[in-house]
């Protein structure tokens, strides 16, 4: 960490010719000693004459052509100061051309992207904004920090990397060293809607501690104010800070040697001191809730050559509970910095309390007790080390930053293991001591706050635990269990702690991850697996038909081979002949052997005493691990709503099963990129795709969201990574903080009054996993296009359901729902078709649309449709197509993007079958393959006997949707718009006429004898403009 550089001198760029600039006689004012001078054109040699601090008042303007010896500066271990706005994003030319804004210098100083700070978005009053000075810039406690209500000036945020390499490259959701420390020194304070909120960072240090810029402390002042008169107001903290400027990056830390104590065992706490610095160190101990002080130190450690550590022994403390270790140190002469942190005592009494807490499944939500609980969640780790929470465990900061979510109205967390496993349990399936300890004091912290928590054990693969497949090899099952069942006995008795068995599981090959289909990782286990899983269902003759393969390519089960990666290609320019039917084979046997896995870790959790909830948190899986097949193995399905924007609801019903909750457990906003590089949408739009996703959400019947997350996790390669959160790195919010603290406010509204459904939506629709696993588009373009007529067009949230579960799924509940719809078929399993043609027998209707009587194998079976003349052989679509309907009506349908190419159609009509007491509706054009909507929508119209929401002209699509849902007293409405402009609309049964803001989602609460409460982008107007219904 130490800089190459060793002296004192500062240097300030100021150029007359460049925007913001500072005279001589301001300078003088604002900086605290002597410094030096330098314009544009100088710059770079007065850089390579190496001062210690870079000052610049310039904020976003810099001299293009002393980049490279500034970045050479920075290299070496330079000091920077940048005040006045987003540092190097103006360059300006040696002609004096600014050069529009752009974001690639700072990224390549690992700042990552940028964004102004829009405070009137957020609702702050104007006379509330402040600055306030963060709790460990111990420095400015005493300081005035003036700022001008009429002219706060204008605020910046970035979303810098604090790491430059990863700890394990070779697992996905690995952490990377401390390279970079972030500390927070000012922030913006005002009074919004929800409260106080910190909604920018003027001032923070970068200490760069590692990787390609140690050495070196960065102060980055993102503030730029309107006049100089302001910059003299601070005069005093800008002094200061940049007196913390001048010094070393300093590393002191102060944290338990484990964070939870046994009651008859002493605390100990250990003190990590940077090289070559001496420092003074003032050390408190306090009992959380009596403020009770335990012990001081007060001390000065000398300079050492290398890191030391100090170690401090404590008595035997008077009680259980949680302490509290503050600690005030600086360099000798320096400036005052504090840091906090604490441990536990273990407290029996408190998971005592937690009797009688713990959540059990409904069939769409969660309940405690009697008592109906909807998630309203976050994932959460730590905000300052984040995955390393429990390697460096800070249970006072756990403490503060759970009561700050418990008071924004989180009732769940979601935390886990998303690395290092092998540093958790270096001995396979024993984890350590330091890291059950850390989680010792992870769950007391949430049982003080009441908070629920789901942990995670593993993510995308389990751990080999030096076996050859994580899924199959019984070396590496047996450890996976130990250590299940370990956590599972030592918790047993905390019924707010439930688990999460992986986090967006793949089977197959590691490397591949998130493939569409899962492709084989090629060891013995899986060939063995595969090849057992094929002989309990077919004959070698049988699979040799099925595979379309010769004796002399199959003459036997130990010639068979799991499928190439070549098989998995579905493109029609692709002229090669593929074992494709070998790849939905295998795509099958997947899914069964993640359920097997499921099962024996379920049962393993079981046997150790847990008897809270169990679940797997997945993603927007497709074909790779559905909830659809692995249901029955656990308490709950999941969906992870990331990248499929365009269709979210469809994303979201796709994993709802009739008889488990669905949780939308893990949701929020991917960095999307523009041509330049920089981010595609502003912090407010992404605020607003939040939006619609949590309210989508509720339409979407699930039992609660949990976002991800609630402080950006900086410490990983991805720049993805580094954008995703509430909470900024630098401790500021998000706009999307306060959308989440909106629909808590809603989810707080809805308590005691949302109540399940007495049967499951009336419409199944069959996702038609057959073709999935050919074709992937075969299966998810008909049911997207099919949940957007029937939720936009015909107000309709259906019920989806996997045809590999729809033969049991009828005969378990005997319900019998008002529609069947399965979509665009092309393939499909025998037992669903016939399920099908049973449930219609009994009085039900169905609706099919495309070929019948091709089984998964693309094989002919008798669908017994009683055809005289037998069925029409199948034949291609062409580009366009005509639906005729028995009353001479006619559709034109488009089959664009290559369908023809692989799309094939039965017949051209519609022809409706009485078959016992019921119907059976088969377009023999695969309609939901169709570029057209509004087709899809009248024939879905015509099933269901359903009046439409409202004509539209002819080629729109409404850009809206609206759910209502009785409340025990009352009734929600819940709005989400897609439309680019603002979208009124009538509600006759409620005499309201709404106004939803562009992309935006909302809600509206009807109890009896109280006005209408609105919630999110909603706002009620007068009904004197062209409305909808």
């Amino acid at each position: 960490m130490v800089s190459l550089i060793r002296s004192d001198r500062v240097l300030v760029f100021a150029d007359p010719a460049y925007p913001r600039a500072c005279s001589q006689a301001l300078l003088r004012k604002l900086l605290p000693g002597p410094f030096e001078v330098s314009d544009a054109s100088h710059l770079a040699q007065a850089l390579e004459d190496a001062p210690r601090l870079l000052v610049s008042f310039h904020g976003p303007y810099f001299p293009k052509a002393a980049w490279n010896a500034l970045l050479r500066f920075l290299e070496r271990g330079g000091n920077l100061a940048v005040f006045g706005g987003m540092p190097f994003a103006r360059p300006v030319t040696a002609a004096g051309e600014v050069e529009p804004e752009q974001d690639v210098y700072a990224r390549q100083l690992c700042l990552g992207p940028f964004f102004p700070v829009d405070l009137a978005a957020s609702g702050a009053q104007p006379a509330s904004l402040r600055l306030v000075a963060a709790p460990e810039a111990l420095f400015l406690r005493d300081c005035a920090l003036p700022l001008s209500s009429e002219r706060p000036g204008r605020f910046w945020a970035c979303y810098p990397r604090l790491t430059q390499t990863s700890d394990y490259p070779e697992e996905i959701g690995s952490a990377g060293p401390f390279d970079t420390l972030l500390r927070p020194l000012l922030f913006a304070v005002a009074t919004t809607p929800y409260g106080e909120e910190r909604l920018a960072t003027p001032a923070f240090v970068l200490d760069q501690l590692g990787g390609r810029f140690q050495g070196g402390r960065w102060l980055l002042s993102l503030w730029e104010p309107e006049t100089a008169e302001d910059w003299l107001a601070l005069a005093e903290p800008i002094q200061r800070l940049l007196a913390l400027a001048l010094e070393d990056p300093l590393c002191c830390a102060v944290r338990p040697v484990l964070a939870c104590y046994r009651p008859e065992e002493a605390p100990a706490l250990v003190v990590t001191l940077p090289e070559r610095l001496d420092l003074e160190l003032r050390i408190t101990v306090t009992q959380a809730d009596d403020g009770q002080v335990l012990r001081r130190w007060d001390f000065a450690a000398p300079a050492s050559p290398v890191h030391s550590e100090r170690y401090l022994q404590m008595a035997l403390p008077p009680k259980a509970g949680l302490y509290r270790v503050h600690t005030e140190y600086r360099p000798v002469g320096g400036q005052w910095l504090s840091q906090e942190t604490g441990f536990w005592i273990w407290d029996e009494a408190l998971i005592a309390a937690t009797r009688g807490k713990r959540l059990v499944a409904g069939r769409d939500y969660f309940y405690q007790g009697e008592r109906l609980f909807l998630v309203c969640g976050t994932t959460y780790m730590d905000s300052r080390v984040q995955r390393k929470y429990w390697r460096l465990p800070n249970p006072a900061r756990w403490e503060r930053e759970m009561a700050e979510m418990k008071a924004a109205g989180i009732n769940l967390l979601r935390t886990g293991l998303w690395t290092a496993w092998r540093d958790v349990l270096p001995v396979a399936g024993v984890p350590t001591e330091s890291f059950l300890r850390a989680l010792d004091a992870f769950v007391l912290t949430a049982c003080r706050q009441e908070l629920q928590v789901i942990f995670t054990f593993f993510a995308f693969f389990p751990p080999l635990f030096d076996g050859l497949n994580p899924w199959l090899d019984p070396r590496s099952l047996e450890a996976q269990e130990r250590f299940l069942s370990l956590l599972a006995r030592r918790y047993a008795q905390v019924e707010l702690l439930s688990w999460d068995l992986i986090n967006e599981p793949s089977f197959g090959d590691p490397a591949r991850a998130f493939a569409q289909r899962p492709l084989p990782n090629y060891d013995r286990y899986e060939q063995q697996a595969f090849v057992q899983w094929l002989k309990e269902r077919y004959t070698l003759e049988q699979l040799q038909l099925r595979w379309r393969e010769t004796p002399a390519e199959l003459s036997s089960w130990e010639q068979l081979r799991l499928p190439r990666e070549a098989d998995y290609s579905t493109s029609v320019r692709d002229t090669t002949a593929r074992a494709m039917l070998k790849v939905a084979d295998y795509t099958r046997f997947s899914q069964e052997m993640f359920v097997t896995w499921a099962r024996r870790m379920y049962r393993a959790i079981r046997a150790a005493g847990s008897q809270t909830l169990i679940g797997v948190g997945q993603d927007e899986a497709g074909a790779r691990i559905a909830p659809q097949f692995y249901a029955t193995a656990v308490d709950y399905t999941t969906t992870h709503p990331w990248w499929n924007v365009d269709d979210l609801l469809w994303d979201m019903l796709l994993d709802k099963t009739p008889e488990r909750p669905n949780l939308i457990q893990e949701t929020g906003v991917m960095l999307v990129r523009d041509v330049d590089g920089r981010p595609w949408r502003t912090e407010q739009a992404n605020a607003w795709l939040l939006e619609r996703k949590l309210i989508m959400g509720l339409m979407a019947n699930g039992a609660g969201l949990i976002q991800w997350l609630w402080h950006t996790n900086a410490y990983m390669t991805s720049e993805n990574e580094n954008s995703i959160g509430l909470v900024r790195a630098d401790g500021s919010a998000k706009p999307e903080l306060l959308v989440m603290r909106e629909f808590c406010r809603l989810a707080e509204a809805l308590a005691d009054q949302l109540q399940e459904a007495p049967e499951p939506p009336p419409v199944w629709l069959v996702i038609p996993y057959s073709q999935w696993f050919v074709r992937p588009d075969l299966g998810a373009l008909p049911t997207r296009q099919a949940v957007r007529a029937l939720a936009y067009e015909l107000g309709v949230i259906p019920q989806l359901i996997g045809e590999q579960r729809l033969a049991s799924e009828l005969e378990r509940t005997g319900h019998r729902p008002q529609l069947i719809i399965l979509p665009a078929l092309q393939l499909c399993e025998p037992a669903a078709w016939f399920a099908v043609l049973d449930y219609v027998q009994r009085g039900g209707t169905a609706l099919v649309s495309g070929v019948v009587g091709r089984d998964m194998h693309n094989l002919p079976f008798n669908p017994h449709l009683n055809y005289g003349a037998g069925l029409p052989a199948p034949e291609p679509v062409a580009p366009y197509e005509v639906l005729r309907l028995e009353d001479g009506s006619r559709y034109q349908l488009s089959f664009t993007q290559e369908k023809t190419g692989y799309v094939r159609k039965a017949h051209n009509e519609l022809r409706e079958l009485q078959m016992g007491a019921g119907r059976l509706l088969w377009a023999g054009l695969p309609v939901e393959l169709a570029g057209e909507l509004e087709p899809l929508a009248r024939l879905y119209q015509r099933a269901l006997g359903k009046t439409p929401l409202e004509p539209l002209p002819e080629g729109w699509r409404r850009p809206w949707l609206l759910v209502r849902r009785p409340l025990k007293e009352g009734r929600l409405l819940l709005v989400a718009s897609e439309a680019g402009d603002e979208q009124r609309l009538s509600l006759a049964e409620e005499g309201l006429t709404l106004a939803v803001a562009p992309q935006r989602a909302g809600a509206v609460l009807w109890r009896p004898g109280e006005p209408p409460r609105l919630f999110g982008g909603l706002r009620a107007v007068a009904a004197d403009g062209p409305a909808h219904e």
